[in-house]
């Protein structure tokens, strides 16, 4: 009872002081204070820093992995006839964006038997030796497809690449045979490649994951020592003190962030198409996922609970969210559910800021106000919870 009592007192004389030290210098010294407070906090355990740094170009490099190795199917051609429609055909399966023909220019059938049976290859396709003569006397010609189906997505794109291809060839060979044609109008002014798209919505990945983990784990660490008392006990407005963990969080993400947009800028040369756009998102998406990961820490109030749940929450919302194409091309259930999460927002607001077009039927300014009113409701909520705990304490 008297240590309730002592609590109850302590309270009391924390309120009038807050009250006679409620000015707007004193909060921002508030805010100031805790920010710096974190940082040091983050700095000192130099191997959890240092794994939340790397951690977002981590994921950015195991995605582009999986994309470079796997976008394209390995075939071999084996040209038993080189006369110039065959060499033509070549031409029009290297071109097909669909193959990685190899070695390039050909080869024989027995070194294409053997790329095959080593596993190093997905399909074998042979382009007979009356290749020429057949076409010219108009006979018909079948072209052999040897594919190893282990894959079911590469097996498709070689089954619906390999009659584009000849259609294109045809028609390009025989232009006056091939009398209908498709004519190509581009809604975009230029391609966008697989994985300039998938480095943009990685980089929104790199924030969330960044954020949830630095935020989340200062917030629980408050806990696990036992300082968050002496936040409870203070003076200080809790919103100051939910302003200030948010600041010193979001200068810790920064790093982590510019990192990935490091490598997406100059190693991978994805270049911003509105410089202006990538920085004030990215600034708006850290406030976002700073504000959520300290909720995640005042909640759980261990690190050992916070890590797997940042890892475990980020990685399922991302997919949902149009990391790989616009979420409207998929079904309609996914695509109410990825309006819950600010990564759909966020993706769409950097898609446009390094592209320059829009990949959500709303406007960038809806989806602006949009992230605008996530960063408010994440803050707020954030303090909140704090200010629960204050009342369970």
């Amino acid at each position: 009872m008297d240590r309730k009592n002592a609590f109850d007192a302590a309270r009391r004389r924390r309120k009038q002081r807050q009250h006679q030290m409620s000015g707007l210098g004193y909060n921002l010294a508030v805010v100031w204070a805790c920010a710096v407070k974190d940082i040091q906090s983050a700095l000192t355990e130099r191997v959890f820093t240092i794994v939340s740094l790397l951690l977002p170009l981590n994921f950015l490099l195991l995605f582009l992995l999986f994309v470079l190795t796997g976008g394209q199917a390995p075939i071999a051609v084996v040209m038993a006839d080189h006369g110039p429609y065959a060499r033509q055909f070549l031409g029009a399966l290297e071109h097909a964006h669909s193959f990685i023909i190899t070695p390039a220019g050909g080869t024989s059938a027995a070194h294409a038997r053997e790329l095959i049976e080593s596993g190093q290859i997905v399909g074998v396709i042979t382009i007979p030796a009356t290749f020429d003569a057949d076409l010219r006397a108009g006979r018909p010609i079948a072209l052999p497809v040897t594919i190893n189906n282990l894959d079911v997505d590469f097996t498709n794109d070689i089954r619906r690449a390999v009659p584009l291809t000849i259609t294109r060839f045809y028609a390009e060979a025989f232009p006056n045979q091939v009398v209908v044609q498709a004519h190509e109008v581009d809604v975009q002014a230029r391609d966008t490649g697989y994985v300039p798209y998938l480095a943009v919505s990685i980089l929104v990945l790199g924030l969330m994951i960044g954020g949830l983990f630095q935020a989340g784990s200062s917030a629980a660490r408050e806990y696990e020592t036992g300082t968050v008392k002496e936040l409870l006990l203070s003076p200080a407005s809790r919103w100051a003190i939910e302003a200030g963990k948010v600041l010193g969080a979001a200068i810790m993400n920064l790093a982590s962030a510019g990192l990935v947009l490091a490598v997406i800028v100059l190693l991978l040369g994805v270049w911003p198409a509105h410089w202006g756009e990538v920085i004030g998102y990215s600034l708006l998406l850290i406030v976002i996922f700073v504000a959520l990961g300290t909720l995640l820490g005042t909640l759980a109030r261990r690190r050992q609970v916070v890590i797997p749940l940042a890892a475990g929450l980020a990685l399922p919302i991302f997919f949902l969210s149009g990391a790989f194409g616009p979420v409207e091309w998929g079904t309609p259930a996914i695509q109410v559910l990825a309006r819950v999460f600010p990564t759909y927002y966020g993706i769409a607001a950097l898609q446009h800021a390094f592209q320059g077009y829009a990949t959500t039927p709303i406007s960038p300014v809806v989806n602006t106000l949009i992230l605008v009113g996530f960063a408010a409701l994440a803050v707020a909520v954030s303090a909140l919870a704090l200010r629960r705990t204050t009342a369970s304490h």
